[in-house]
């Protein structure tokens, strides 16, 4: 997860709740599923740091 505070001050605290996820079901299966058939950019991925840290 990344938080940006885009020029508005804020302070995340200790046990304070950042998000909730919902899960709903479906009515019916999906024609398609999302994955790497569709040609997704998100298929593969490694773990990396985001663009605002330096690599050492």
């Amino acid at each position: 997860m990344e938080v940006r505070a885009r020029e508005v001050p804020f302070m995340v605290y200790d046990g304070q709740t950042s998000f909730k996820v919902w899960f709903e079901r479906l009515r019916s299966r999906p024609g398609r599923v999302y994955g790497a058939g569709l040609g997704s950019s998100y298929q593969h991925q490694t773990l990396t740091l985001s663009k605002q840290f330096r690599r050492w």
